[in-house]
């Protein structure tokens, strides 16, 4: 773990130096922000309510939602054609992800699966063609389907059922608690009057 944090900060420091170097304005800086959010929301909400999701999945689908919200984005590839068709099918599931996702905090998983299908159907004829010619938007919807297609592909078939306590049990406490009360409730007294 501790050998994870330290390697995840020199990465986001060099990151961050990378991205200042780039110049970039704060409206870019704000789009990738959302889309690294959106990368990470679906495998995030679904690990407090789904058991299955595993750690390789939820790296691998934010990775490659990531991965697939650059080119987007930065219009590194021609959106013509069937890149474009593709982009805006793919965005079409991410209007759905999103629709389900807002269903599902107030209504529960039958009914997100619902809202989902609809949103994504109602929004196909009004999407599939065109979208693409709105990066910023089709990017970020992007990142949301595949987030969530990859996560939940990934972690659907598991064997192992993830629980938050296994963090606590590996993980350990870093700062506990000391009892020297010894059951003597005159020592407790004194403890407290000691921090007092």
């Amino acid at each position: 773990m501790l050998f994870v944090g330290r390697t995840t900060m020199v990465l986001a420091t060099a990151a961050a130096v990378g991205f200042a170097s780039m110049r970039l304005n704060i409206l870019d800086l704000l789009v990738f922000v959302g889309a690294l959010w959106g990368a990470l929301v679906f495998p995030v909400i679904a690990s407090f309510y789904w058991n299955k999701v595993t750690n390789k999945a939820f790296t691998t689908s934010v990775l490659l939602a990531l991965a697939l919200f650059l080119p987007v984005r930065f219009e590194w590839l021609s959106m013509d054609g069937a890149v474009g068709y593709l982009v805006d099918v793919v965005s079409v599931v991410g209007v759905g992800v999103i629709a389900g996702l807002m269903a599902f905090g107030f209504f529960g998983l039958r009914v997100a699966r619902v809202v989902a299908v609809v949103a994504a159907l109602i929004a196909a004829p009004f999407s599939i063609g065109f979208l693409h010619d709105y990066a910023v938007l089709s990017a970020s919807l992007v990142a949301y389907a595949v987030s969530t297609v990859v996560c939940w592909a990934m972690s659907v078939n598991s064997k192992e059922d993830f629980d938050f306590d296994v963090i606590s049990h590996r993980v350990g406490d870093f700062d506990p608690v000391e009892d020297h009360s010894d059951g003597d409730p005159d020592n407790d007294q004194t403890l407290t009057k000691d921090r007092a």
